[in-house]
C-alpha cells in the first residue's frame, strides 16, 4: 500500500522517532501475534562499574575504552535498598556501567530499552547516545545532577529507539546513573536490551485512545509493540470509512490529527498498518466532534480522581473496572448516551507513574472508555516520580496531546501543564497543582490580577484565560482539594498544596464567576454547598457569610441558582476514589455530602442547567444537584473557528472531509 504523506508536525520529543505525519486514522486495541524479540542483554547481566565519583570525560563511552581496571558484578547494581545483587560505594552523583555484548544487526529496525534508574540516566550504545531518561538536556558531565529524585527505582522505564548503532559482532552498552543530590541514600541500576526485527508482526499494546478534540479536529493516538507504519480510516458510518491517510515511517507511538471535521458529529474509525486492521470498524470505536462554542447542545462529562490503583494491587483493578462499569450502566439507563469526554484528576497511575506504570494503571483498565471518550487529564503527585513539569518530560508528557496554543478555545498557556478548552459552552481550566509554582501576588485574596506581573507564569496565566472567556459556565479541576477532610486534610500545616490552591487560586476564579471546581487527592467523595470567600482553615468558615446556598442543591427544590459575575458563589467537589477509598474522613463545614466508598461523577449540561450525580461502585447514587445559571442562549453559537491553525486536512494532504 502506499500513502499520502502530509509533513511533521514537531511536537517536544518522543521515544522513538516521531511519525513523519499527523492524519486521519482509526485502530483497535490488540492485532497479529508478535513474534518475540531477540533479548540481547537480560536484567542481572554482569556489569563493569566504576563507583568512585571520578570524572571520566567521554572516552569510557568507546566501545575500545580500557575498562579492565574497574570492578564487576550481576545486576541490580545499587546500594540502600536491600534488594540489590552487587552493592556498591556510595558517596557520588554519577556511577559508570559497561557491558560487551555479541549481536547480529540484520534486519534490526529498533532496540527495546528497558531501564531500572535511581535517579536518572543516559544510555550510550557504541558511543552514541541512545536514552536519556530524568536527565537534563545539553551537555551531562561527572557533577550534573538528575531532574527529580521520587522514582527510587520501582519500576522499568521503556524505550524503543532506532538500531543505527547496533553493528554485527562486538557491542558495548555504557550507562552513567546520576543521582539528584550526592547524599541520597540509595541508587538503583539495571537494564534488558531487545531487538526488534523487520520481520516481527506487530500488535497495539496501548489505545487507541482521543485527545484534543474541537469542533473540526480529533486526535487518534494509540502504541504498537514494536515499530510499524500507520493506517488511519474514518467515516460516518460503520463499513463506509471512506477516507484512508497513512504513513510509511515506522514508529511505535501512533498519533494522528484529523481535521476538516463537521462540528457536533460523529464519526467511525479504524486503525492498522499496511498488512493488517488491528481494531475499529465497529460500534465501539467512535469519536464526536464537540459542538460550536458557546452553544446550547447536550454535554456530558466522566469525571475520575485518584482512578490509577491498578498499577499498585489487584484490589485496585477490581474497584476500577466497578467504577468505570457503573459508570457505563448509568449512562445506558439515563439517555443511553455515553459521556462526551473523560476528566482525569491526578494519580491517574500510582506508584510512580511509570510508562509500564501508566499503561497498565491507566489505559488498560479503561481502554473501552477511552477508544470512544475524549481525555482530558491533569497531574497529581503520583505522577510525578517519573515525569517533570518544568520540562515537559516523561511518561505522563509523552503519553497525552494536550492543547497548549488555545488549539481548542482559551488562551494559550504555552505549555501541556497547564490549560483550558471550551465544549459547546463550558470553559474548562486544567490546572497543575503539584509540579508547577504556584506563585501568587502578596494578598491574592484580594489583590487579584493586579496585572504588574507579580504572580508566577500558572497564575498569570489564568488570569488572562478568566478575562477572556465568555461561556455560560466554567470548570475548573486540579489535584490538591482546596477544601478536605479526607486522607488529606486542607487544615493541616503539612499540606502546603491544598492551602496555596485555596488561598492563592480560588480568590482568583470565584471573581471570575467559576462554577464548579473538581480535585482528588483525598480518597473519598466529597461536595459543598455553593460558597464564595472562605480561603482560610475550616474553623474560619461561617455560613452565614459565606455560604450562597447552604441547601443540598438537589433537583428535586430547584437546586442552587446563581447569576453571571464576580462572587455569585461556587461548588467544591472531591472525586479522589474512583480505584480506592482511604479511611479517616470526617465532614469539613463546607461540604454538604461526604462519604467514604469507591466512585466517579457524571456531569450533565443543557443549556442553562448543570445537573452532577455522584455514582457509586454499587450503582447507587447517594448525591445528586443542579446548578442553573440566569443566562440566555445564542441560538447561533460562537461562530469563532478553534482548532489545529495551518493544519488543516486540505493543507496537509490535499482533501476535505470524508463525502460519505
Amino acid at each position: 500500500m502506499s500513502y499520502r504523506a502530509a509533513g511533521s508536525l514537531p511536537r517536544h520529543p518522543r521515544r522513538f522517532s516521531r511519525p513523519a505525519l499527523l492524519v486521519a486514522a482509526t485502530i483497535m486495541a490488540f492485532a497479529s501475534t508478535f513474534a518475540h524479540a531477540e533479548e540481547l542483554i537480560p536484567l542481572g547481566a554482569t556489569w563493569r562499574y566504576l563507583d568512585d565519583g571520578s570524572d571520566q570525560g567521554t572516552a569510557w563511552r568507546e566501545p575500545d575504552f580500557d575498562d579492565a581496571g574497574w570492578q564487576s558484578g550481576p545486576a541490580e547494581l545499587g546500594f540502600g535498598d536491600g534488594d540489590e545483587a552487587t552493592v556498591i560505594d556510595s558517596g557520588a552523583i554519577t556511577f559508570y556501567f559497561r557491558h560487551s555484548f555479541t549481536a547480529d544487526s540484520s534486519g534490526a529496525v529498533a532496540l527495546e530499552v528497558n531501564l531500572r534508574r535511581d535517579d536518572g540516566a543516559v544510555v550510550y550504545l557504541n558511543g552514541t547516545e541512545i536514552v536519556r531518561s530524568n536527565m537534563p538536556s545539553g551537555t551531562v558531565g561527572y557533577q550534573t545532577r538528575a531532574l527529580i529524585a521520587t522514582d527510587d527505582g520501582d519500576g522499568l522505564h521503556e524505550y524503543s529507539v532506532p538500531a543505527d548503532s547496533l553493528t554485527s559482532g562486538r557491542n558495548v552498552l555504557a550507562v552513567e546513573v546520576h543521582q539528584n543530590n550526592p547524599g541520597s541514600s540509595d541508587v538503583s541500576f539495571d537494564l534488558r536490551l531487545d531487538k526488534r526485527a523487520e520481520s516481527d508482526e506487530v500488535s497495539v499494546v496501548r489505545g487507541p485512545y482521543l485527545q484534543l478534540g474541537t469542533p473540526s479536529s480529533m486526535i487518534v493516538r494509540w502504541r504498537t509493540d514494536g515499530p510499524t507504519d500507520t493506517k488511519l480510516s474514518y467515516g460516518r458510518r460503520v463499513g463506509s470509512l471512506n477516507t484512508r491517510i497513512g504513513s510509511e515511517e515506522p514508529t511505535r507511538e501512533h498519533e494522528v490529527l484529523i481535521t476538516g471535521l463537521d462540528s457536533s458529529t460523529k464519526y467511525f474509525y479504524e486503525i492498522g498498518n499496511a498488512d493488517a486492521t488491528f481494531a475499529g470498524n465497529d460500534a465501539d470505536h467512535f469519536f464526536k466532534t464537540s459542538p460550536r462554542v458557546g452553544s446550547w447542545e447536550p454535554l456530558r462529562v466522566w469525571v475520575i480522581g485518584d482512578s490509577g490503583e491498578c498499577s499498585a494491587s489487584q484490589d485496585g483493578c477490581v474497584e476500577a473496572a466497578a467504577v468505570m462499569n457503573e459508570y457505563l450502566d448509568w449512562a445506558a439507563a439515563n439517555g443511553e448516551r455515553l459521556a462526551d469526554i473523560v476528566l482525569m484528576l491526578g494519580d491517574n497511575a500510582y506508584v510512580n507513574a511509570t510508562d509500564r506504570e501508566t499503561t497498565r494503571g491507566l489505559f488498560e483498565p479503561f481502554a473501552k472508555v477511552l477508544r470512544n471518550h475524549v481525555l482530558w487529564p491533569v497531574p497529581g503527585n503520583h505522577e510525578f516520580g517519573a515525569s517533570d513539569s518544568p520540562t515537559q518530560t516523561g511518561p505522563y508528557y509523552e503519553a497525552f496531546t494536550l492543547p497548549k496554543a488555545g488549539e481548542a478555545g482559551g488562551i494559550a498557556s504555552g505549555t501541556e501543564a497547564y490549560y483550558s478548552y471550551d465544549y459547546g459552552n463550558v470553559h474548562f481550566v486544567a490546572l497543575d497543582s503539584h509540579d508547577t509554582s504556584r506563585e501568587a501576588p502578596n494578598n491574592p485574596d484580594t489583590n487579584i490580577c493586579p496585572g504588574d506581573g507579580s504572580g508566577g507564569a500558572m497564575y498569570n496565566w489564568l488570569c488572562e484565560d478568566l478575562a477572556a472567556t465568555t461561556q455560560d459556565f466554567i470548570v475548573s479541576y486540579w489535584h490538591h482539594p482546596p477544601y478536605s477532610k479526607g486522607s488529606h486534610d486542607s487544615d493541616s500545616p503539612s499540606e502546603s498544596t491544598m492551602r496555596h490552591m485555596r488561598e492563592r487560586f480560588v480568590p482568583m476564579l470565584e471573581h471570575y464567576g467559576a462554577d464548579l471546581n473538581l480535585t482528588g487527592h483525598s480518597h473519598s467523595y466529597e461536595r459543598s454547598v455553593l460558597i464564595d470567600g472562605h480561603y482560610g482553615v475550616s474553623a474560619l468558615y461561617r455560613r452565614g457569610v459565606h455560604g450562597k446556598d447552604i441547601t443540598r442543591g438537589g433537583p428535586a427544590s430547584g437546586g442552587y441558582r446563581k447569576d453571571p459575575g464576580a462572587n455569585q458563589g461556587s461548588i467544591y467537589s472531591v472525586v479522589g476514589s474512583s480505584s480506592k477509598n482511604q479511611g479517616g474522613l470526617s465532614r469539613h463545614p463546607i461540604m454538604v455530602y461526604w462519604e467514604n466508598i469507591e466512585g466517579s461523577v457524571v456531569l450533565d449540561f443543557r443549556g442553562d442547567q448543570m445537573d452532577a450525580h455522584f455514582i457509586r461502585n454499587d450503582g447507587a447514587v447517594n448525591d445528586r444537584y443542579r446548578l442553573t445559571k440566569n443566562v440566555e442562549e445564542d441560538d447561533q453559537g460562537d461562530t469563532v473557528e478553534i482548532g489545529h491553525t495551518g493544519r488543516t486536512a486540505s493543507s496537509l494532504l490535499g482533501i476535505g472531509p470524508p463525502e460519505i
